[in-house]
């Protein structure tokens, strides 16, 4: 007799699971080839007002804090930094693996240089 083979309800289940999860898996990781970013960030003074007080900060690209920096691993960041403020200034960061550029890193005078009012640091 010539007849549709049942496939017990069971198995289906696990076919169907299966076929959701490998779907699932596939648009939930794709893949990401590495991206070259660009930030220019401008440092100068601000005022601001807080509590009924007016105080000068600096502040990059006009905020405070400074704006969000968006990455994934194997990504490459290039941030060029303009100081139009009155005053010497470093920039340094936290939790990024920075090979070969130590002096993107570390104290003022020990392992990097200030960026001078009117100078710009990539």
């Amino acid at each position: 007799m010539g007849g549709v083979a049942k496939i017990p309800a069971a198995a289906g289940l696990w076919l169907l699971l299966g076929v959701v999860l490998l779907a699932f898996g596939v648009a939930a990781s794709p893949a990401q080839a590495s991206r070259n970013t660009h930030y220019d960030f401008v440092i100068k003074e601000t005022k601001v007002t807080r509590l009924c007080h007016e105080k000068t900060i600096l502040a990059v690209n006009g905020q405070f804090p400074g704006p969000t920096i968006y990455a994934r691993k194997g990504d490459v960041v290039v941030v060029n930094v303009y100081n139009q403020g009155n005053k010497n200034i470093t920039l340094h960061w936290h939790g990024v693996d920075q090979p070969r550029n130590p002096w993107s890193d570390g104290p003022e005078y020990i392992t990097q240089c200030p960026i001078q009012p009117g100078a710009n640091f990539t």
